[in-house]
């Protein structure tokens, strides 16, 4: 119980991590946040709504071992679920594999505002209806990143997820900044079914309810 705790208190923080952000959104009175968006597709994929998915670690988020993966987890399931998606059961070879990637970049210690938590989705099909893996091509991506945020990458999960989600399966053709208003709904949502599932599970949440092998690259 004492880590689901932590792991729940580590999304009801992600209100005071979004709001110390800089580059933009670091102010209170300025009521959007700042978010760049890299997403791309292949060819007459469609929109993946009604489709099942599982979620695995890419082996330098497990690498790493500071991140707490069962609020990542927690965070990119509801975001999915946010667009129409859904994860598919233990017992339940899924749709698509989606490979999630986290993490800060090292920026000048100086100014905390050059410093970049991001998040990358990454999905391939399951036309072999593994459980776990898949090594067939890629079908699309997205990384979505925001800067200066004071604290762990874990306080930007709702932001990032939410927005991640919603350019699933679309191509930017370049890199671009968006503005997320800091009272964005699908925020909202993404934190509250969260924490919704953090409650629910008895034991640590992870990427992969089954404990999957992460995805090598």
């Amino acid at each position: 119980m004492g880590r689901n705790f932590s792991s729940r208190l580590w999304v009801w923080l992600a209100v005071a991590g979004l709001l110390s952000l800089h580059a933009g959104c670091g102010n209170l009175f300025v009521p959007k946040h700042k978010v760049s968006v890299d997403a791309i597709c292949a060819a007459g994929v469609a929109k993946p709504a009604g489709q099942s998915f599982r979620l695995v670690a890419r082996k330098s988020i497990l690498a790493q071992g500071q991140v707490n993966v069962g609020v990542i987890s927690a965070c990119v399931g509801a975001a999915l679920a946010h667009v129409g998606m859904f994860e598919a059961p233990a017992i339940a070879p899924p749709d698509i594999i989606i490979e999630v990637n986290c993490g800060q970049e090292a920026g000048s210690r100086i100014d905390p505002g050059s410093r970049e938590t991001y998040l990358e989705l990454s999905a391939r099909p399951n036309s072999a209806r593994a459980m776990e893996s898949s090594r067939e091509p890629e079908i699309w991506n997205v990384r979505v990143a925001v800067q200066g945020l004071v604290g762990r990458v874990e306080t930007a999960m709702p932001l990032l997820a939410a927005v991640a989600s919603s350019y699933s399966a679309m191509d930017t053709r370049f890199s671009t900044m968006i503005e997320v208003p800091q009272n964005n709904a699908s925020i909202a949502a993404v934190r509250e079914a969260a924490m919704k599932t953090l409650d629910a599970t008895a034991g640590p949440v992870g990427v992969g309810t089954t404990q999957p092998s992460p995805v090598s690259k």
